[in-house]
């Protein structure tokens, strides 16, 4: 799976509502791909989303959300 990353800075207010979006397409009609949709599919609908909140200075946080 490919690594993605994008980046959102803002001035954070406490009553901030904070959403996270993301879509992600998978190609697989190329012959040397080695899973199936539906077998990918499974897997992807297997996989429990984390996320993690980290304090990397006294003024950033930064959330990351790896699936």
């Amino acid at each position: 799976m490919p690594l993605t990353t994008q980046n959102a800075s803002w001035d954070f207010n406490p009553s901030d509502t904070v959403t996270v979006t993301a879509t992600f397409t998978f190609d697989l009609n190329d012959p040397s791909d080695s899973q199936t949709v539906g077998a990918v599919l499974t897997t992807l609908q297997g996989r429990t989303p984390h996320v993690t909140l980290a304090q990397t200075d006294n003024a950033t946080i930064t959330v990351t959300l790896t699936i």
